[in-house]
Order: C-alpha cells, then sequence, then structure tokens
C-alpha cells in the first residue's frame, strides 16, 4: 500500500504539459529546392583532340557567364578592344 501511494506522489510531481515537438526540417526544404535553377545539359564540343563528345550540365546562369567568357575571348583575339 505504501508502494502504491509513493507511485502515486512521483506521478503527481512529474509535469503534465507535454510540449510540442519543433516542425520536422522538411517544412522548409520545399522552398529550398524551389529556389535551385534546373540543370541544363548540352554536349561540350571544344575539345578537338577527340571524337568523343563531353556532356556538361549547368544551370541557365552558368551557361550566360560561360558564353559571355567566350565573347571576350573572342574579342581579345581579334584585337578588339
Amino acid at each position: 500500500m505504501s508502494l502504491m501511494i509513493v507511485a502515486a506522489a512521483i506521478l503527481a510531481q512529474a509535469p503534465t504539459a507535454v510540449q510540442p515537438a519543433p516542425p520536422p526540417p522538411a517544412a522548409t526544404a520545399p522552398a529550398v529546392k524551389a529556389a535551385k535553377e534546373k540543370k541544363i545539359c548540352r554536349f561540350d564540343d571544344t575539345d578537338t583532340s577527340t571524337r568523343l563528345r563531353k556532356k556538361v550540365c549547368l544551370t541557365q546562369t552558368e551557361w550566360d557567364r560561360r558564353q559571355a567568357g567566350r565573347n571576350a575571348d573572342d574579342l581579345k583575339t581579334l584585337g578588339a578592344r
């Protein structure tokens, strides 16, 4: 009988409020994936030492930067300033 009283006293002292679990991290993951740019894959034929084609996958921004760099190199080759 005294054991039941001690157990009841211990349970009475235990916190009864259950804290809600934090939201799962998967809730923020779709927002991050939506912000990622889609990759665009193209064959790179700039290496003329082989007949094998190399597939390159970049985002549109990276393709634009690459093309801008090539245009600048072409202008340097032609002697334009």
